[in-house]
Formats: C-alpha cells, structure tokens, sequence
C-alpha cells in the first residue's frame, strides 16, 4: 500500500513536468516490479528494458549501462545507496550513457544473457549485475558490485564510468568489436551437440561427483558459500544407493539445526555465507521454501524420521502465513534488510529482524535460567555468535543456531526430557513475541508463475504424504488464483508475473513447465481431470513456443523475444532448471494420457541434455531424477518395437 502510494505521487509529481525537464529514474515508477519501483526517485535517469531506452541509445550514440537485481538482494540495496544515489555518479551515468534498471525475476533471460557474459569474462557472477553495452545491447564489460569511489586493488563506480566515457570517445569501434566478439562467442557455447544414447552412465558419474564434494563434518557439498541446492537433495533421497540418501538426510539435518533455518518463524534462508549453515543472508526466497520443503517431505518418506515432517510443516506454515496472497497465489520473497529499530530515522541492516544483540536476549528472557537455557541451546553469547561474519556486519550479533537438541539438553540442565521439551517452547514463545515487536521485514509481493508452480507441487505432495488436507486444499486455491489471473485462455497467453491485479511479461518456458508440474501433481492427488486438462493445454503451448525443432530440448524464450542469446538451461542452481522440469512434466503426461509424443519428447530432452552435460552429469540432478523411469520407457519401446 504505501510503495503503491508513493509511486502514485512520483507519476504526479513527474507528469507536471514537460518530459525534457523531468529528472531522476521517474520511468521506473511506472512499472510493476517493487524492485523497479524502489529505485523511481534515484538521481540516476532510469529507464526500464524496452525500445525506449534502445531507441534513445541509438539516437544519442550512447553505450548502455544495464543494472540488473532484484527485491530482496542486499548488495543491490548497498550500490543504490553509496552509488545511484550519489548526484556527481548520477550526473556521470546521465551524461554519457543510457541507464536500464532490470528486475531479473521479472526478465530471467535478460539476466541469464548478461550473467553468462559476466561469468564468462570474470570467472563469477552475482547480483547486482553491472554491465555495460553497445546501444544494440551486446556487452563488452561486465562485474557485480562496485564501491562507489576507488581504493588499492579496486576500482571504483565513479573512475569507472569515467574511463569508459573516454574509451567510447576515443575509440568505439574497437569496443564494438570487442562486443561482437565476446557475443559470437557465447553463441558458439550455446550449440547444441549431437544427441547421444541414454545410458545409465551419468547416475554412476553424478553420484561419484558428489561422493567427491560431500562435506562429511556439516553436509552439503563444496566450500562457504553453501546453498541447498534442493535438486541435488532430492535426486540423492530418491536414488537407488543408500549412501546417497544418508548424504542428503545428514545434510538436511545440518540446515535444518543451523542458521539458514528460522527456528522461531518457520522458513529457510536464502544460504548460507559459511561452510557450517550457521550464518545467512536472511532473505527468504519463495522458491527456497517450496523446493527445500519438497526435500523435507521426500525425506520424510524415505526415513520416516519425524524430524523432516516437522520441517515440512514449518516452512509449509510460514509459507502460508507469511507469503500468501488473500486469494491463493504465492508473495514472491521476504527481505533480508529492515530498519534496526523503530525510530524514524533507523537505518536498514541485513538481518535485524532475525539475529539478537546480548540487551535484547535479556530483555526477552530475563537474567536467569531461561537465558542459560536459550543460550545453551543456540550458541549465544555476549559478544555474538555470527563469528564468521567476513564483512563485519554482524558484529554483537547472536544467529539461532541449534547446538543440542531436547534429549542432550535434558541431560545437561539434569531435567526429564517434558521439562526440556516445555523449556524449549518456552523460550521460543518468548523470543517470538519479542521479534514480533520489531520492524518487519520488506515483502515483494509480486506473484512469479514457475515459483508458484513448484509450491503447488509441494503442496500436493504434502496434503498425501502427511495427510493435511489443508494442505491439498492450499494448493488448489493457489492453482485456481494462477489459472484465473495469470493465464489468459483467450489469447492462449501465461504471464509471467502479476502484482496488484496487473500482468507483468509474458510467460517464459519455466512458468509453463513449473505450473504445469503443480497442476499434475494435484490430478496425481485429487483425480480431478480438470487439472490434467489445463495442463496438458500448458504443455502443448510450450511446445509451440519454445521447443528446438532442431536438437531438441527448451529454449527459456521465444525467438520473436530473444536477443543477442537466445539460452536454453539445464544447470540446476540454487533453483531448478526449466528443462528439467519440462521433462518430468513430457513424462508424467505421457504416461497419465497414453499418448506416446510426450514420451518421444522427453526422451529428446534427455538426449540433449546428455550431449551437453555428459562430462558433469552432476549438474543436472533434477533431470537425472528421472533417468530410471527414462531407461524403462527406453526398454519398454524397444521390446514393443521387437
């Protein structure tokens, strides 16, 4: 409500003022992106992606300086504060370049396109995005953050833009080239190789792979910073190898205890900054929460360890409590910055909602056992427990972490095990009412359709698994909401995003496959034919929209939209990959329709996405999550055949 109004008074402001008089990133108020909107009264004269803002670099004869972030994203907040604010960086980038602000979950090919500039020519990529381009759009520099002003061993936002002023002056055509180049080149990556035959090689090779990152001490797999990366944990749960699934439940086990986990709210962190989950960057991702949950539950049905259903049921919970929308749909994220306290004046800090100065533990607890308990418990201390905190930010400041769990406190304080237990609640009680006291965290409320589809999904999965109808009945709300608002069956059109009764951009092959995936997993619960039959109609939109005729497998965007690369992804991330989705959904309608082209489909899917990862098969967990049943469709043809 108030960033609606505040956007209502920047149009009314601005629209008093003739176009050529208007300053500052006023565009931006326009559009639908919370992200975008936060940045309308920068100095900085922003344009969204669009042919306006081409148009006008082409005009001018201006490179474009494309900044590309999203809501909930710390570092994004910190350059809009020391940079985009700052009137002389301002006048800079006004000057000499075309400005464009990009909500990369809005735009996720826009944002894969430069990323993959990025990673390619710094060897890692990260958010905010910075890049720089010809006026057609193709980059020739690229980073992440940048401090506003240089020191030793780093250059700063300001000398930056002013040596590349210079350079276009001086030299255009060689930096052109260089941009043709570096695009040629990524294009070149992006070729699809020869489809290859489906073997059972990549489960042996991805298992070793991960055998091979697995950290034993804490779980998960490679050094800080550790993500959940729920595709992995899932394809590892449902593998045939029992060391596989004892890698996945222990890693559970240690995010579930560590800090990544709001054990007073309910919800997972986005990751974690050090190798043992203890401390995170504390937004909370809607995606997060439907795929870590989905883990919890498959988990739950793999151990039967009561441990991962309450899990499940805690970021089910908050998922529902927190990220809702009145009528179904799913709120995007929750973030990680919020004011320190409640003065007028308070500056935002990254996690001030969730961690807990030593003042703030007493005044909640008091001095005396209950404070002994709760520190016991989560490792609290007076000087903080957030001690592997390379910035500094969290200096004095204590993160939740469960050292003990009921029995092993039980045993320390010399208690019977309903005493501990009842301890327990009462300091999380106590600590709950206390936060809920504080500034809340910022929520954007835009509403993605492929995040909402993989809630669905898990929705379902959980009203069966732990037999909660409300559950079941969350996730058909949430359905119905997606169907009626963001698919628009008249013009066969699914949207990407919706907020506040308006359509954002058009769907992109994840929101068609991920919405289609929610919809058969509620027909696989419920029997209702309905869900079947829209998503049947879903899929065979995706394929008229996105489907490479040539070599089989999903672009992520149609090519009247593509730019200067048109990618198709596979890599499973901190999320999951759009194709591997796309087969689990060809073969599960395959197999619930009868009809053999899904099936055929898949199976070309899986033949690409071999070609392409057959060296680091570990890379595409959620795909290799349905290479048995693909090995089976494989048998079954070729006997029907013989």
């Amino acid at each position: 409500m108030i960033r609606g109004l505040l956007a209502a008074i920047l149009l009314l402001t601005a629209a008093m003022l003739p176009a050529s008089e208007r300053a500052g990133g006023w565009r931006l108020a326009e559009e639908s992106s919370p992200y975008l909107q936060m940045h309308a009264d920068n100095p900085v004269e922003w344009y969204p992606w669009g042919e306006a803002a081409l148009q006008k670099a082409r005009r001018e004869n201006k490179p474009l300086f494309i900044s590309i972030g999203y809501f909930t994203c710390h570092w994004c907040h910190v350059m809009a504060r020391e940079s985009f604010s700052n009137a002389a960086i301002a006048e800079l980038l006004n000057k000499h370049f075309v400005a464009i602000k990009i909500d990369r979950e809005q735009r996720p090919d826009l944002d894969a396109a430069y990323m993959s500039y990025v990673e390619l020519t710094k060897g890692i990529g990260g958010w905010p995005l910075s890049a720089w381009a010809t006026p057609d759009g193709e980059p020739f520099l690229g980073g992440t953050y940048y401090p506003p002003e240089s020191s030793p061993g780093q250059t700063g936002f300001r000398e930056l833009l002013e040596r590349l002023a210079e350079l276009w002056g001086e030299d255009e055509a060689a930096i052109r080239r260089t941009a043709q180049q570096a695009v040629d080149l990524l294009a070149s990556l992006g070729r699809s190789l020869r489809p290859v035959e489906l073997t059972d090689a990549p489960l042996a090779a991805a298992r070793q792979e991960y055998r091979l990152l697995y950290d034993e001490l804490q779980g998960g797999f490679g050094p800080a910073p550790k993500f959940p990366q729920p595709a992995r944990l899932l394809f590892l749960l449902e593998d045939s190898e029992p060391s596989s699934r004892d890698m996945a439940a222990h890693t559970l086990e240690h995010m579930i205890a560590g800090g990544i986990h709001d054990h007073l709210g309910g919800g997972f962190h986005r990751y974690s900054t050090d190798f043992e989950w203890r401390l995170p960057h504390f937004e909370k991702m809607l995606y997060d929460q439907a795929l870590v949950a989905r883990a919890c539950l498959v988990a739950w049905r793999e151990t039967r360890r009561p441990l991962f259903a309450a899990a499940a049921r805690a970021v089910l919970d908050f998922s529902l409590r927190e990220l809702r929308h009145p009528q179904g749909g799913f709120y995007s994220a929750l973030g990680a910055d919020s004011p320190a306290d409640s003065t007028a004046d308070a500056h935002l800090q990254e996690g001030a909602y969730y961690t807990w100065r030593w003042d703030q533990l007493t005044a909640a607890l008091g001095e005396g056992a209950l404070l002994d308990w709760a520190a016991a418990r989560y490792g609290l201390s007076q000087r903080g427990n957030a001690l592997h905190d390379p910035l500094g930010e969290m200096v004095g400041r204590n993160v939740l972490v469960e050292l003990h769990d009921e029995g092993q406190l039980a045993k320390q304080f010399d208690v019977d095990l309903l005493t501990a237990r009842q301890r327990n609640a009462r300091v999380d009680g106590l600590l709950r009412e206390a936060r809920s006291t504080r500034p809340p965290v910022p929520v954007d409320d835009k509403v993605v359709t492929a995040w909402n589809g993989y809630m669905i999904t898990t929705l379902a999965l959980a009203g069966r698994l732990l037999d909660e109808p409300r559950y079941l009945e969350a996730a058909e709300q949430a359905a119905g909401f997606m169907l009626q608002q963001l698919h628009d069956e008249e013009d066969d059109v699914l949207y990407r995003d919706w907020r506040e009764g308006t359509r954002g951009s058009a769907g992109f092959n994840e929101d068609y496959a991920g919405l289609a995936e929610g919809l058969l997993s509620l027909y696989r619960v419920t029997g209702e034919r309905r869900w079947l039959q829209r998503a049947q109609g879903l899929v065979e939109q995706q394929l008229a929209l996105f489907w490479d005729d040539t070599h089989g497998g999903f672009y992520n965007t149609t090519g009247d939209r593509a730019g200067w690369l048109r990618e198709k992804r596979l890599v499973d991330g901190a999320s999951v990959s759009d194709n591997g989705v796309s087969l689990h959904v060809l073969l599960t309608l395959g197999r619930m329709t009868g009809q053999q082209k899904y099936t055929d489909r898949a199976r070309q899917v899986a033949a690409w996405a071999m070609a392409q990862l057959a060296e680091v098969p570990s890379e595409m967990p959620y795909t290799l999550r349905a290479w048995p049943r693909l090995l089976d469709a494989e048998t079954a043809s070729e006997k029907s055949r013989n």
